[in-house]
């Protein structure tokens, strides 16, 4: 029988050989072009190292950060879940052209910061650790940006370290009990670090970028690689895994029922079509903190700094400078 008439009779056991093979060879290309060849980027370095780069030992890691001095009032900028300081690209250099010390943390377990393990990665203890930091840079009575869980860690601060926070801006912020996103939901899964290390690749980076972007117009090259970089160093997934597992919202309904006790002077921003922490959240953080101001952007996402840069650097220099802000007015009950 030649090989035509093997591959037209599906029940010739040479048939299922052959196509075995083939999809031994389609599954080897996959792996080829994902997690199981990605090389790993060591602790310390950077691979797009300038005079503002830092490192700083917290504890058990050292963690990386970004100083752009200025004579005018500090600014920390703080990412959230699975990004990093990158996040705040086309944020932080307007900000500091307007005469604003700009920090930018990432946390550990994030961007250019160590990973190790056997080390907590909850909210609580990298909230302690941002604080720990902060006092390292002697940092008091910042305007803290927080995105996603950047302004839940902010919330946390204002509770348990008051004096580090003059202002805060809350850029679609965990902080109340929502439906998690399913990259959240699949960490919980048993062996979700070595399959995620597996599978780990750009494709996997402009999907999740899909899930965070309204218009996927703008998820550029450029973006996806700077989010890969970040996300193949050393014990990269096994901290997201970690730090997913670990966020569990019944832990902080002691904090959830005490956001009205926030006195803080907060603007809220927030992506209208934000897929991971819906709109409902900015008009609870609205309703419960009597000293903010709402702004929603509309076609856009979960990260309106880097969807709407201009936007949300106007808002924030409005803000900083205590300009009128035209505010989004809540829903009718």
């Amino acid at each position: 029988m030649t090989l035509t008439e093997i591959r037209e009779n599906p029940r010739h056991p040479r048939a299922n050989l052959s196509i075995l093979r083939v999809a031994s060879l389609i599954l080897c290309l996959n792996f080829w072009a994902c997690g199981a060849f990605v090389k790993t980027i060591p602790p310390g370095q950077i691979l797009d190292k300038t005079a503002y780069n830092h490192f700083v030992k917290v504890g058990e890691a050292n963690l990386h950060y970004i100083e752009y001095p200025a004579e005018g009032p500090d600014v920390l900028l703080l990412h959230g879940f699975g990004s990093s300081s990158y996040c705040w690209d086309k944020v932080a250099p307007q900000l500091h052209r307007h005469g604003f010390h700009i920090w930018m943390l990432d946390m550990k377990g994030f961007g250019w910061s160590d990973k190790p393990k056997k080390t907590a990665y909850d909210p609580m203890t990298l909230m302690e650790e941002v604080n720990q930091w902060m006092d390292l840079m002697n940092l008091k009575d910042v305007v803290f940006v927080g995105n996603s869980l950047g302004g839940a860690i902010a919330g946390l601060l204002e509770f348990e370290h008051p004096e580090r926070i003059g202002r805060v801006v809350l850029i679609d912020a965990a902080g109340y009990n929502f439906k998690k996103p399913m990259v959240i939901k699949l960490a919980r899964f048993p062996l979700a670090t070595p399959i995620a290390k597996l599978f780990f690749g750009r494709w996997i980076i402009k999907r999740m970028l899909g899930q965070v972007f309204y218009n996927d117009d703008l998820i550029t090259a450029e973006h996806i690689e700077a989010y890969y970089d970040r996300l193949r160093t050393q014990n990269a997934m096994y901290a997201q895994v970690n730090l997913a597992r670990s966020l569990n919202f019944n832990d902080f309904e002691h904090y959830f029922s005490r956001i009205k006790e926030l006195e803080t002077e907060t603007l809220i921003i927030w992506g209208r079509d934000d897929q991971w922490i819906p709109l409902e959240i900015a008009y609870n953080f609205r309703k419960d903190l009597t000293n903010s101001r709402l702004v929603v952007i509309p076609e856009c996402g979960h990260v309106p700094q880097k969807e709407k840069p201009e936007r949300v650097v106007q808002l924030l220099l409005d803000f900083l400078n205590n300009k009128p802000i035209q505010e989004t007015p809540l829903p009718e009950p």
